[in-house]
């Protein structure tokens, strides 16, 4: 390898963007990053003006369709993926089996050497070439993950032990900082140390993000509310905030719910 490593990142949070620059400045020296994107449309552009050897790539979980939509319009084969994301379990296993590269959030930096070395060996041996382009085995990924069971079951790590909940008891859960409130059917609510965004990652597709502070369980949506006090009530009768342009979305989303 000649050089460094010249890398993007897409990621839709700025933090998360600013936090795994650093951690590649701090861990990782063989890896330079050329700029950073929020979304797919400044993914592209900034890709096709870079031409970066690396592309560590957020996938909104669960649909992943705009991490995969950006993939879609990345031309050549020539470049790496590294998914940085909290995944689903069978999702890693879909990435598993083709061999794909990820790191897990919150990233750890052990974990992040370790796949910048794999990246460098590859990348080493593509240059020489004795293997064949990655971006064949991304063809098709979002459709196996999307074949993928969604869980019925969740865990949640806390001091004593691990809980385990079933996520159709789940009405809807609530940001609290850097936590997570699960607020269940039979009244009851639970505090876990994980962020709203991981919980995206976590339950299935019929929990829909309606606001930065609520996601809610679709199956226990009983009305949608709208003009000034638009709001989603719930079967238990709590109302909830949903932001004007996840509208067009919630309503979708509600009508093709199976």
């Amino acid at each position: 390898m000649k050089g460094k490593i010249r890398a993007i990142i897409v990621d839709d949070e700025m933090p998360a963007r600013e936090n795994l620059k650093f951690m590649l400045a701090d861990y990782c020296p063989e890896v330079s990053v050329v700029g950073l994107a929020d979304g797919v449309e400044s993914g592209k552009a900034l890709f096709e003006a870079e031409r970066p050897s690396l592309v560590f790539l957020d996938i909104r979980m669960p649909s992943g369709s705009e991490g995969f939509e950006l993939l879609d319009k990345l031309e050549g084969d020539d470049f790496f993926v590294v998914f940085v994301t909290a995944f689903k379990d069978y999702a890693i296993r879909a990435f598993e089996n083709r061999a794909l590269h990820y790191i897990l959030k919150p990233i750890d930096e052990g974990d992040l050497q370790e796949v910048v070395q794999r990246i460098i060996m590859r990348k080493s041996l593509l240059e020489k070439g004795e293997i064949e382009p990655e971006k064949a085995r991304l063809s098709g990924l979002n459709d196996v993950i999307k074949d993928q069971k969604d869980p019925t079951r969740i865990t949640i790590h806390h001091s004593k032990g691990i809980k385990i909940v079933e996520v159709d008891d789940i009405d809807y859960l609530e940001s609290s900082g850097n936590c997570t409130i699960l607020h269940f059917s039979d009244g009851s609510s639970y505090l876990d140390t994980r962020t709203l965004k991981v919980y995206e990652a976590l339950v299935p597709q019929h929990f829909f993000r309606t606001h930065r502070s609520y996601m809610i369980n679709l199956r226990q949506v009983s009305e949608i509310l709208h003009g000034n006090d638009q709001s989603v009530i719930i079967k238990s009768g709590k109302s909830l905030p949903f932001s004007r342009d996840k509208k067009k979305e919630l309503i979708s989303a509600i009508t093709n719910l199976g």
